[in-house]
């Protein structure tokens, strides 16, 4: 199999009484027993995938080998040769060369399956201080370890902040994913089945920490509990009982304001893609333009509900929730698109990052801030660097 194309595979079992199992390809109606990683003229270079399954898994074996093209038909001719200290030393290798990277694509793959079982081993590579390190906690409980880092930070960390340390870095690493990795984004539209914007509405409900440090340096959380998306006109949250706000927060402080957020997605264009006034001037695309339209006029209506500058939140029955928050002109965020937009080859173009940078700079009551910046700054937030 040399296409790439993954999508059509399944497991099947090889039929020829071996017990082995194979992918195949329902597009052609074959076992594929080898995935071609590189196809020279004379020179093939292949990965052998060989199944073996065990209860309802199966575990990969794999093969690399090279196929000489020119000796199609030919049979190959094998020779003993008795093991001496000299024979020993011969090794034979396959040198993969270029074709490491649909190697990788092959273990990804494998990876993505389902019903293939792989090791559970984590590695990493430590320096020699790092492995002295390490060697000395080998077998030492948790709290041991604990209060050992205590000691060294001269602070007090708790498992807690450990776990909590843990899940945001796993979690920065989602989010680089799904900013730059189309096929796992796919993957998600799928196994949430869910449109693009509302992956990234998932991803930050499960993640407020995000939008938390990440809108103007100023500590936000949802309103409470329940999802970020809420109702701010009709039954709402104002008056108890929908327009619809992307995420609804309130800052974090002696009193609370609120910051209300549009999401867009990081494919959503900044520009249009022709210049309004060749060659130097662009004009916002009308996604942007309609997202920031979109969330003034959301918190518009809201306020309209809104007598007082202090107020009482309710739920969608009417029961009042405990928070008052300040309504005094309400923070407003647009999260919209990716900065690559605005490059060509690898090199920023001038004209349309002036053009972005003036329109947004523009608006003074809302916000402009694009999904890799938003990821930079959560970077911030796990890395402090």
């Amino acid at each position: 199999m040399s296409d790439g194309d993954f999508s059509a595979l399944e497991i099947r079992n090889s039929g020829n009484g071996s017990g082995f199992h194979y992918f195949f390809d329902t597009r052609t109606n074959r076992l594929i027993t080898d995935f071609v990683l590189e196809d020279r003229p004379q020179v093939a270079t292949l990965c052998q995938v060989t199944l073996i399954k065990k209860d309802d898994e199966y575990s990969p074996r794999i093969r690399l080998w090279k196929k000489d093209k020119t000796k199609v038909g030919k049979k190959v001719v094998e020779h003993k040769v008795p093991e001496t200290e000299l024979t020993k030393i011969i090794k034979a290798t396959v040198d993969t060369g270029e074709a490491y990277r649909n190697f990788w694509k092959v273990i990804h793959f494998l990876q993505s399956f389902s019903e293939v079982s792989l090791p559970d081993n984590n590695f990493r590579v430590v320096t020699d201080d790092r492995a002295q390190l390490a060697k000395s906690f080998e077998g030492k409980d948790k709290q041991t370890i604990l209060e050992a880092v205590r000691i060294a930070i001269g602070g007090s960390i708790t498992e807690e902040d450990l776990r909590m340390m843990s899940n945001r870095k796993a979690q920065l690493g989602v989010f680089e994913k799904l900013l730059n990795d189309a096929d796992f984004f796919e993957s998600e539209q799928k196994r949430l089945e869910k449109k693009p914007e509302a992956i990234w509405q998932h991803f930050f409900e499960s993640n407020p920490w995000i939008f938390g440090y990440g809108l103007h340096l100023i500590a936000c959380e949802p309103l409470d509990e329940k999802k970020m998306e809420r109702i701010t006109t009709g039954a709402n949250i104002f008056t108890g009982a929908g327009k619809r706000s992307d995420a609804v927060m309130r800052s974090k402080g002696y009193i609370s304001s609120l910051a209300f957020c549009e999401i867009k997605t990081h494919k959503t264009p900044l520009l249009e893609k022709l210049a309004y006034r060749p060659p130097d001037v662009y004009q916002a695309s009308k996604e942007l333009s309609g997202g920031l339209s979109q969330v003034q006029k959301t918190v518009s209506k809201a306020l309209l509900l809104i007598s007082n500058q202090l107020h009482e939140l309710y739920e969608d029955d009417g029961t009042p929730t405990g928070i008052q928050v300040s309504t005094t002109k309400p923070r407003q965020v647009l999260v919209i698109g990716h900065l690559n937009e605005l490059t060509q080859n690898g090199r920023v173009n001038p004209e349309k990052l002036t053009s972005f940078e003036l329109y947004r700079n523009s608006i003074q009551d809302v916000e402009v801030i694009t999904f890799d910046e938003l990821y930079e700054r959560a970077c911030f937030i796990v890395r402090d660097s």
